[in-house]
């Protein structure tokens, strides 16, 4: 035999199989197992490794045969066969005996014989099977490929992307598709059925004339996600069939009509887009359905009902970008009725804002949509502009840093006060550290609001409403934050304790109390803010008047077991914190004593504990627990948390004690099941139930099933305590 036919036989037969096989049935570009090569011997291409125990040349007809053994491996595609067949003068090629083609990434497709014809154009395949690298396997009686076409038929065909033992012929997968036809489109990459049965456990349960899938190759196409099935309270039975269309590579929108058993139809929606310069998501859903008074009757006729928000950013500039985070509601109960979210407050958010090295500047407008009982739209403010503004200086004075910043507020309701903003600011920190280890931050500032407040007379809450119509404050202030971390060093630990003291100098102003407080509502003392310059988190709530705060840190850190404690405590010198702080934490002389615990050992336990008691009576105002045990096969996390203000005056929505615990757990066994629940439960005034729920799934390399039984006892107009079934299925590669 001639080296040229040789290498004829070995290019046409590798090409063949790459293009028949490989790129046709299934599989990504890839490269196999190593053979042992002889190009050099046999004056191939170098890129071609070929072995076989015998080689014969049939000069008169043209036939090649490669016997025993037989290796062949180029362009990525490593083949093994018994023997290889080929005709210089017909272009038709035969492997034989436990032919295996080995991919790059694993895979591999079984045949005990592989016919080529057309100048391997063509090729015909019996009782073939590829199987795919997560164990997927697609069998079929017999294959034929066009490359013309770039199509791929085969006839008595099964797919399944369950694992099953290829040597035992009686190992069912859970679930398989059977189709009389089933064509491979290697443009559109996707899937085509003829006559098609889906087989749970080799029982059938559904048929259909046709289905389509994408092919692994696609990370995303058209077509239908698992669908949904629920029992609710308010809507009954609940179905829910999503199906997600890809308008390109940048755009693709869901949509799933809901069917309920009580309310009709519901139709959600997504639209998703990305851009040069950023990026939109966009959600809703819409319903007519009855409608229903405070008392959840039927009171007549049907109504509109719904729901749109849409977030994304835009860059316009390097230094410009916009941002929007923006919800609506038709009414205050139908997200949580229907089941979409459980938010008691919307919030519409559009930022404008530029950034300029360390300085910063933005225009924000913000709206809400109060969804309580006791929300009053024409009560319920928004802001229109909120600017803020930072400038930092290169240059350093005395070695510290210059910070400038502005503030600027118009906060509108439609039937009630409107309060205007304005605040200038300036400050100059600076760190030392000393020889010995004490580091001093030094901070000196001032800053000035000035306020006008119309309708006064209207407030929305009159614990927050101050008495002053039009006026303006100036605060100076220094502070110098003391702190000594000690730490000791074992063998295989150390130990850090740090002592803190804050000394915070300002005048006392006579009307320290006159001002209204829009932004700081929800503060209290906390460990996370003791030692902060301003501890309100706005700029309404101002702390005047001299202090000294004062606590320590210790910190211990094991090869198992780290640990921190942190107390603190804050004495007012002059000043008076008067009622707009009362129940803080920060409503006498001496504040209440602030601290937190936090232990974990190795990954599996983790305790955080945050406290605040009362300075006088040691009596607890606030307790935080956490405490998750466990990993992430099986774990208990455990939650307790109290709020007790001690008010008498102004109990309002956002000043009221509550208490409640809160428990969650999840087990993992046999590998794929796993069981999860949890319960919250009220105990502000006695011991009422709020959540509770409970589930079980099934997870494996080709199917998802879950169910989840959920009670709640929340009652709020047309919303009823109730319990709800979830029923969820998941088919790799089908949705």
């Amino acid at each position: 035999m001639t080296k040229t036919a040789k290498k004829t036989l070995l290019s046409s037969v590798v090409d063949g199989c790459a293009a028949a096989i490989a790129v046709g049935i299934f599989c990504a570009p890839s490269v196999g197992a190593q053979a042992v090569s002889s190009a050099e011997v046999l004056g191939l291409q170098s890129s071609v490794d070929f072995s076989a125990d015998k080689i014969t040349y049939n000069a008169e007809t043209g036939d090649v045969r490669a016997l025993g053994q037989v290796v062949l491996k180029r362009d990525g595609f490593t083949l093994l066969a018994g023997e290889i067949r080929y005709n210089e003068q017909t272009g038709k090629a035969v492997a034989l005996g436990a032919v295996e083609l080995q991919l790059k990434d694993g895979s591999r497709i079984v045949a005990p014989r592989l016919e080529m014809n057309d100048n391997l154009k063509s090729a015909f395949v019996q009782d073939i099977r590829f199987v795919m690298t997560d164990g997927g396997q697609v069998a079929a009686a017999e294959g034929s490929y066009d490359q013309d076409k770039a199509e791929t038929v085969l006839k008595r065909a099964v797919y399944s992307p369950c694992k099953v033992c290829i040597d035992d012929p009686d190992d069912e997968p859970v679930w398989q598709i059977k189709a009389v036809k089933v064509t491979h489109d290697k443009n559109k990459r996707r899937l085509y059925y003829k006559d098609a049965f889906l087989e749970f456990l080799g029982v059938p349960v559904l048929w259909t004339p046709t289905l389509s899938h994408p092919d692994p190759t696609v990370d995303r196409a058209s077509g239908f996600l698992p669908f949904e099935i629920k029992t609710n309270k308010h809507l009954g039975l609940v179905l829910g069939a999503p199906y997600h269309h890809v308008f390109s590579k940048s755009k693709d929108m869901t949509v799933t009509p809901i069917l309920t058993t009580q309310e009709g139809l519901v139709v959600t929606g997504e639209y998703r887009q990305r851009f040069s310069d950023g990026q939109l998501v966009t959600d809703g859903s819409i319903t007519y359905a009855d409608k229903r008074d405070q008392n959840n009757i039927k009171s007549g006729g049907q109504e509109f009902r719904g729901n749109i928000s849409a977030e994304g950013y835009f860059n316009h500039s390097d230094t410009w970008r916009s941002t929007f985070d923006l919800n609506w509601a038709s009414d205050d109960t139908y997200l949580r009725r229907y089941d979409f979210s459980d938010a008691d407050t919307l919030v519409n958010d559009y930022k404008f804002e530029g950034f300029y090295g360390s300085s910063y500047i933005s225009a924000r407008a913000l709206a809400f949509q109060g969804l309580r009982l006791e929300d009053v739209t024409g009560l319920t403010a928004f802001a229109l502009p909120l600017i803020d503004a930072e400038f930092i200086p290169d240059y350093r004075p005395l070695g510290g840093v210059v910070r400038i910043e502005g503030n600027a507020l118009a906060l509108h309701r439609l039937d009630g006060l409107d309060t205007q903003r304005v605040t200038a600011a300036a400050s100059w920190e600076r760190r030392f550290v000393s020889s010995a280890g004490v580091v001093l931050d030094v901070n000196a500032s001032v800053r000035s609001d000035a306020y006008n407040i119309d309708d006064i007379e209207y407030p929305d809450d009159p614990a927050y409403v101050g008495n002053a119509e039009s006026d303006v404050r100036t605060m100076a202030r220094l502070s110098g934050r003391f702190s000594w971390p000690l730490v000791k060093y074992g063998e295989t630990n150390s130990h850090t304790i740090e002592p803190i003291v804050e000394v915070t100098v300002a005048p006392t102003r006579r009307n320290a109390q006159s001002f209204i407080n829009e932004d700081s509502r929800s503060f209290e003392l906390t460990d996370r803010n003791i030692f902060s310059l301003d501890r309100p988190t706005g700029y309404d709530l101002y702390e005047d008047g001299s202090r000294v705060t004062y606590g320590f840190r210790w910190q211990y850190d094991g090869e198992d077991v780290q640990t921190e404690v942190m107390l603190g405590q804050s004495w007012q010198v002059s000043g008076d914190y008067g009622a707009l702080f009362t129940g803080t934490g920060l409503d006498g002389d001496s504040s209440d004593i602030v601290g937190r615990t936090q232990v974990s050992y190795r990954d599996w336990l983790f305790l955080d504990h945050r406290y605040r008691l009362d300075d006088s009576k040691l009596a607890v105002r606030r307790n935080d627990i956490d405490l998750t045990i466990g990993n992430e096969e099986r774990s208990v996390t455990l939650g307790y948390f109290k709020l007790n203000r001690d008010l008498t005056d102004f109990v309002t929505g956002d000043r009221a004690d509550r208490e409640e615990i809160r428990a969650t757990g999840s087990y993992r066994f046999y590998k794929n099941w796993h069981l999860s629940g949890g319960v919250i439960q009220d105990l502000t005034s006695g011991f009422d139930g709020v959540e509770y729920n409970i589930g079980a799934s099934y997870k494996d390399e080709c199917i998802e099933i879950g169910l989840q039984f959920r009670e709640t006892y929340t009652r709020d107009r047309d919303i009823v305590p109730g319990t709800s079934i979830l029923f969820r299925l998941k088919l790799k590669n089908l949705g």
